[in-house]
């Protein structure tokens, strides 16, 4: 369940009126089996963020923040959620 911005420098209160939602598949370990094939985590960035920022997913890293004036991760990249 979201419960607040993905941002860790943020984090204020889930808004759903306001941001932007992601969805990306949820990382289980290479020796299990997923759960089901609908297995995802939800993200949200609230709308201050979400002007500034997008989220981005690589399965070997996890959910990272990328700044939307660039095509790269931050220089200092900040973790979301772990792969």
């Amino acid at each position: 369940m979201i419960t607040s911005c993905a941002n860790p420098s943020c984090r204020i209160p889930f808004d759903y009126h306001y941001g932007e939602l992601y969805r990306f598949p949820k990382a289980h370990r290479p020796d299990e089996q997923p759960p089901n094939t609908h297995s995802v985590q939800h993200f949200w960035l609230c709308g201050k963020c979400a002007t500034a920022f997008s989220l981005s997913y690589s399965g070997t890293v996890g959910v990272f923040l990328q700044d939307r004036s660039e095509s790269a991760p931050l220089r200092e990249c900040k973790f979301v959620a772990s792969a």
